[in-house]
């Protein structure tokens, strides 16, 4: 099953009304495609990235997406191990 992830969806500067889907807690300070990408390659779910895609709430913010394949895990599940991932990445 294919799933797509707005950087918005992890970005813990977003408010809930914006997009944000995870617990501000569980949420990253300005995610980067490059970064969800990695995250989302280290846990093996085949990420594909286009950047010239707009979240339609901010159709203007050229943001990108990244998609995945996923499988018997929930979407809120994935965001909360790659916002995790990324904690770990921006770390080392």
């Amino acid at each position: 099953m294919e799933t797509i992830i707005w950087p918005v969806y992890i970005d813990s500067n977003r408010t809930k009304k914006e997009g944000r889907r995870i617990n501000k807690s569980d949420a990253v300070s300005s995610p980067k495609l490059t970064e969800i990408s990695r995250a989302a390659n280290k846990l093996k779910l085949s990420p594909k990235t286009e950047d010239d895609k707009s979240y339609p709430r901010f159709w203007w913010e050229e943001s990108g997406r990244v998609i995945i394949e996923r499988e018997d895990i929930s979407k809120n599940s994935v965001l909360i191990k790659i916002s995790e991932t990324i904690k770990d990445l921006r770390q080392k």
